[in-house]
């Protein structure tokens, strides 16, 4: 299973850091785990709201799963999460990419691009609180939990419920026991605020 996250400048650098650190970790455990961090388009060196840089050689291919990161919506700058709404192209990919994936996660502001991508409307999501009230512009029924599992579209609160979303959707794919064993390596508790849709 190939999980990709995208990263595009003014990402913030924990949204995407530390749910790759907990997949990377996974993938070592069960091999049929495989993750990357991809651009959607742009030149390699993509930039973090807070300055940290990173070159990311992959182009956003046709993962079986897409984990989309958040960033500068708190800050205002026309960067970020606000730059690729406006500019349209990444939602389209989400978008394009929601009909063929396993599922579509994010962390924090990553929600809102979701949301741009049409893919929340009558969906169960959160965010970073700060963007609550906007998230319920595109159409989601908001909750307040860390992790928002409602089936192939998985959302998680500020920054570092990125690390919750990527233990409970390790749990998900590929059992209690990969994600337990990555959990005590990075020394996190496994998530325990979470809403899933029963099934």
């Amino acid at each position: 299973m190939r999980i990709e996250i995208v990263v595009f400048d003014g990402f913030d650098a924990l949204d995407v850091v530390a749910p790759w650190e907990v997949f990377a970790r996974a993938s070592t455990i069960d091999p049929d785990l495989d993750v990357a961090l991809v651009r959607a388009d742009g030149p390699p060196l993509k930039s973090a709201a807070n300055g940290l840089q990173l070159h990311v050689d992959d182009e956003l291919g046709t993962p079986d799963a897409l984990f989309v990161p958040g960033g500068s919506w708190v800050d205002g700058n026309d960067t970020g999460v606000p730059r690729e709404i406006r500019r349209g192209a990444l939602p389209s990919i989400i978008a394009e990419l929601s009909t063929s994936v396993r599922w579509v996660a994010s962390v924090c502001t990553g929600a809102l691009l979701l949301g741009g991508a049409g893919i929340l409307r009558n969906r169960n999501a959160t965010t970073n609180p700060a963007a609550l009230e906007e998230l319920s512009r595109y159409g989601s029924s908001v909750k307040q939990n860390r992790v928002v599992d409602d089936g192939n579209v998985v959302t998680a609160g500020a920054v570092t419920a990125g690390i919750d979303v990527a233990l409970w959707l390790v749990r998900r794919e590929v059992g209690d026991d990969v994600a337990e064993k990555v959990a005590r390596a990075i020394a996190y508790p496994m998530p325990d605020d979470v809403w899933h849709r029963d099934v």
